[in-house]
């Protein structure tokens, strides 16, 4: 039993305070619980459960939601592993198919078997010598060795193949996985020869795949990683993340490198919150993963045109998951292993703590590329502006506004009115029409409005269904408390309502489930604020629309205009 059902089962038998307890002291303060949040450093107690409502939410990093989400964060766990691991502590049976559960765990011990036997090759005081010989010879240690559970795979063309149909799996199975791949003329051969063999694991430490590096700098690629297979995405996976989830749980950011011995050296030096994305860019999905454990990440990068386009591209990546992004310059001709052999981790913690923000980084780029002419200004501004125009927050998008003016020695006025007008271009819109420069917002007492009736809405069904009936979707100016009274307009279960909502609005809801309330509530005179705001608004979008009409000689419309401007001023 896999589906809704299940999952309100499993929830409902769950104790969130027993659970969290296992992982937070808790105290009892009124009719919640609080606590150290586990999921970023603090010394002041802002985490707090809500048994009735079988929530959780941290005042100080902003994580919330149920006993799913918990597990998810604690143990770094995709949805259908927390589901799996609650319903088995609660003793819920969870009807799975049984052919795909048990062909999942055949692949798995195949990994697995394939990465003992490379490991037992690497031990092996004559097949393994000249991998051991050079590993001694990049510095790795024994210790970092087995941590990784590094491998040699040898030279023979079917060692691995042998040795695993020894154990029952056959070439078709195993080319699956691509631990082998086919002749041309028929029959299989090893996919990893000669090389170092690096397994890439899941966050519970199951080898999924391997990279392999060649001894020879003669042999190429260099790098050979395994091609995708049902347990492996490129895209979906970080090097060494199950190895150095609570090492960026404590430090509160993960460091992000490029190559498999950059994460490896870094661990060895007690970096432990670095990981790799496998020679390859950062994607979507990968900040995903990061972003489970930590707000913020750090990207090393060389200083040369390549690392200046890998920020670049990652700076909207981060901004879709909301994670805090800098980016760390190694000097010319570093890597993160070779700077760390030769500076040690102390150097090397003084350049990450001094990293730029991504966008601040992708500047200071930008003005060494370009002369300090009127033309390269203009380049430098048209370089940069995409990129600050896809940075969210208000305050962040004014600080790169100020800071790229500053640089540039040019008027502020002048780098906002190009932004407005590359998006002007863009969109082809007029530049009132854009919200994010909208000189009028909404006030503090319009969203204090909102929010309040929200709240007891959440808090009391009575109020919920006169809210619902009194007031319109098209009534709230915040488009998040638009999407919560939404939701709540058709049911009061809070569960239904988080279910309901995006991952914005949901932080939102969580806010204002723990926040506090006013001391004296006023649903009407909330109501009533909000009807009073909404017919504010509409009446500036009629006055921008009579004199669109206008422009266009539309008589017809201006009238039309005028009547509903008339009677919402009466």
């Amino acid at each position: 039993m896999i589906g809704p059902g299940a999952r309100e089962l499993v929830r409902s038998r769950t104790d969130i305070v027993e659970l969290v307890g296992a992982y937070v002291t808790l105290r009892k303060q009124g009719k919640r619980y609080v606590g150290l949040c586990p999921f970023h450093s603090e010394k002041t107690p802002s985490f707090t459960v809500d048994r009735e409502r079988g929530l959780f939410y941290c005042f100080g990093c902003g994580a919330g939601g149920d006993v799913f989400e918990f597990v998810m964060r604690a143990q770094g766990l995709s949805f259908p592993e927390a589901l799996r691991e609650l319903a088995r502590r609660a003793g819920v049976a969870l009807e799975e198919p049984e052919p795909r559960r048990g062909e999942w765990e055949r692949l798995l011990r195949a990994v697995d078997a394939a990465a003992r036997f490379y490991e037992r090759v690497l031990e092996h005081p004559e097949a393994g010598r000249a991998c051991r010989e050079y590993l001694e010879r990049r510095g790795v240690d024994d210790a970092t060795r087995r941590r990784f559970r590094l491998g040699y795979a040898p030279e023979s063309w079917d060692r691995l193949l042998s040795h695993l149909r020894e154990q029952g799996y056959d070439g078709t199975f195993l080319e699956r996985l691509g631990l082998v791949n086919l002749r041309p003329d028929g029959g299989w051969y090893d996919a990893f020869r000669g090389r170092l063999v690096f397994p890439i694991c899941d966050l519970q430490g199951r080898p999924v795949a391997f990279g392999g590096r060649a001894l020879r700098d003669e042999d190429q690629p260099k790098y050979l990683n395994s091609r995708e297979n049902p347990l492996f995405r490129k895209g979906s996976t970080l090097y060494g993340l199950h190895l150095a989830r609570d090492a960026i749980r404590t430090a509160g950011r993960a460091l992000v490198v490029e190559g498999y011995m950059d994460a490896l050296t870094c661990h060895q030096y007690g970096i432990s919150e670095a990981v790799a994305t496998l020679g390859t860019s950062l994607t979507q999905d990968q900040v995903a993963l990061l972003r489970r454990f930590a707000g913020a990440a750090v990207l090393v990068y060389d200083s040369d045109d390549a690392g200046r386009r890998a920020a670049e591209r990652a700076v909207p990546l981060f901004e879709e998951a909301g994670v805090e992004a800098f980016a760390a310059v190694l000097p010319e001709g570093h890597d993160p292993d070779s700077f760390l052999r030769q500076h040690g981790p102390e150097a090397f913690r003084r350049l990450v703590d001094g990293a730029l923000p991504l966008v601040r980084f992708v500047l200071e780029h930008s003005l060494r590329r370009h002369p300090p002419t009127p033309e390269g200004k203009a380049r430098v501004v048209d370089e940069l502006l995409p990129l600050i125009a896809s940075v969210r927050h208000d305050v962040a998008r004014s600080e790169h506004i100020a800071q790229l003016s500053q640089r540039l020695g040019v008027p502020e006025d002048a780098v906002r009115a190009r932004l407005r007008a590359l998006r002007r271009g863009a969109a082809r819109a007029a530049p009132d029409a854009d919200p994010v420069w909208m000189a009028a917002r909404a006030g503090d007492a319009q969203q204090a409005a909102e929010r309040h009736l929200l709240q007891r809405m959440l808090d009391e069904d009575e109020v919920r269904a006169w809210g619902a009936a009194a007031l319109r979707e098209e009534d709230f100016a915040d488009p998040h408390h638009r999407e919560i009274f939404t939701a709540l307009r058709w049911t009061g279960d809070v569960h239904a309502v988080r279910d309901a909502l995006s991952d914005g609005a949901r932080a939102v809801l969580h806010q204002l489930l723990f926040g506090p309330r006013p001391p004296r509530p006023d649903v009407e005179g909330w109501v009533g604020r909000i009807r009073a705001e909404q017919r504010r608004r509409r009446r500036a979008e009629l006055v921008t629309e009579i004199a669109a009409a206008e422009r266009a000689g539309d008589l017809e419309r201006v009238r039309a205009i005028q009547e509903e401007l008339k009677a919402l001023v009466e």
